[in-house]
């Protein structure tokens, strides 16, 4: 018992850490659309807006030393959808993040994320405060989880497997969470879910995929890509739909298919047949690959 104990103070000393001391600092823009709800006091909206764009900005999730950086730019535009019978707010997050560039060459995205099942109360000037040993509160927690997954792919950009207390941090919100039986953390359902994609990052299985994301900004060259393509295509043919597949179409297919059309056409041609076994939807981003 002594010994759980104390792992459960390790965790959430831990935790407390990930969001007070060792993060790099986000530069987000906010939006909050509110129109499908006519009548609503706007003021409530604005309010809401202002304190997500505090809590992500405002939110001291680095050390001191880190603001010395670039902050990592991402947006977070939430579009209220309507109301449940409590009167709690249904949403959905639209997220983008971009790495972080200390030159003036156009913004590499990271992400790029569609969370439809975001259900949550909110008060006119409530301010948004996270506590990793309390998640009593949906929004904020499900902002803090996709701050941390900013944070977490703009690690593994940085260094090999540089986001990893990030990703930890991700699958701990997510346990906190899930006790609650909000919707989105279900991890039964699809593998699209909150608590699946945290799962993902931690899993020591799948360490390769975060390895390639470090090698393919660091060495955006041909034959790295080729070597991206045939762990996406393994990574399909083991686990048909998994979320990392989408996650990686959706922010990079379209550098990918860039610089694999420097191929020779026979070349091309063979990218395109693996390409559209694993996203058969993506006629846009292979369209290069084509010609």
């Amino acid at each position: 018992m002594r010994g759980i104990v104390t792992g459960v103070i390790f965790w959430w000393s831990w935790l407390i850490a990930v969001f007070s001391l060792t993060a790099q600092e986000l530069q987000a823009s906010v939006a909050v659309n509110s129109t499908a709800l006519q009548g609503r006091d706007r003021e409530l909206f604005l309010s809401l807006e202002e304190s997500l764009n505090r809590f992500l900005n405002g939110q001291q999730w680095g050390d001191q030393s880190s603001q010395t950086h670039k902050k990592v730019r991402c947006s977070f535009n939430l579009v209220i959808t309507g109301t449940d019978p409590t009167g709690s707010f249904r949403g959905e997050l639209y997220l983008q993040s971009f790495a972080r560039d200390e030159s003036d060459k156009p913004l590499t995205p990271l992400l790029k994320l569609r969370d439809k099942e975001l259900v949550f109360s909110y008060s006119a000037h409530q301010p948004l405060i996270y506590d990793a040993r309390s998640t009593d509160d949906n929004l904020t927690a499900t902002v803090a989880y996709y701050a941390c997954l900013i944070l977490g792919l703009e690690g593994d950009v940085a260094s090999p497997l540089g986001g990893t207390n990030y990703f930890r941090a991700m699958e701990q919100i997510a346990t906190g969470a899930r006790s609650h039986g909000w919707p989105g953390w279900e991890s039964y359902r699809h593998q699209g879910g909150r608590t699946a994609i945290a799962e993902a990052f931690n899993d020591g299985s799948l360490e390769q995929y975060r390895l390639i994301w470090h090698r393919f900004h660091a060495d955006p060259q041909i034959t790295t890509a080729t070597g991206i393509l045939r762990f996406l295509s393994s990574l399909h043919r083991e686990r048909p739909g998994h979320r990392l597949l989408a996650l990686f179409g959706d922010a990079r297919l379209q550098e990918l298919t860039d610089i694999l059309s420097q191929g020779s056409r026979s070349e091309r041609t063979h990218y395109l047949q693996l390409l559209r076994e694993i996203y058969p939807t993506r006629n846009d981003a292979l369209d290069k690959l084509r010609e």
